[in-house]
């Protein structure tokens, strides 16, 4: 699915996305070891898919500022009030344990289909070596002193072929 379509953006989706759904300890690890297909079932590349999907909307439209507290003010009545919870495109507002956690039939769906696309996208031909690209990079980043993290241009406009990709899939 990403891997066949755009290099570039595929290795932002699991440098960026893919690495919390496994385990940023485990994936810093064994990323300069390990091809992305071993350290993530396809399972985890489905799941992280239908994550985006599910809650990019409320993501790309959010205000950073928001999530910073659990409290925002009223600019009407300023008075504190407490943030409300926002649910995705596959997922209910119902609070407490449910069979399926929450992800409604059409979720799980949306999952079933992404796991055949990643399937079959771990079988292209190029898939094996844009996997070799991102331990080549990870090689390259343990050789280097760490940094602080920044986001340049070229990130964001990786994010947003990533969302344009999204999209599509919908």
């Amino acid at each position: 699915m990403l891997k066949r379509q755009k290099e570039d953006t595929f290795l932002v989706f699991a440098d960026t996305f893919l690495s919390r759904v496994v385990g940023m300890a485990f994936w810093r690890k064994h990323c300069a070891k390990m091809p992305i297909s071993e350290m993530a079932t396809i399972s985890d590349e489905a799941f992280t898919l239908l994550l985006l999907e599910n809650y990019w909307d409320q993501w790309s439209t959010k205000n950073i500022d928001e999530y910073k507290s659990e409290v925002t003010i009223d600019e009407a009545t300023n008075q504190k009030k407490k943030r409300k919870a926002t649910w995705g495109k596959f997922t209910s507002g119902a609070w407490g344990s449910r069979r399926f956690g929450g992800w409604s039939k059409e979720g799980l769906v949306r999952f079933n289909q992404l796991y055949s696309q990643v399937e079959q996208d771990r079988k292209k031909e190029n898939a094996a070596e844009v996997e070799e690209t991102y331990r080549l990079k990870c090689v390259n980043n343990k050789s280097k002193k760490r940094k602080r993290a920044t986001h340049d241009n070229d990130f964001n406009l990786k994010i947003d072929n990533l969302q344009a990709l999204l999209r599509r899939q919908i």
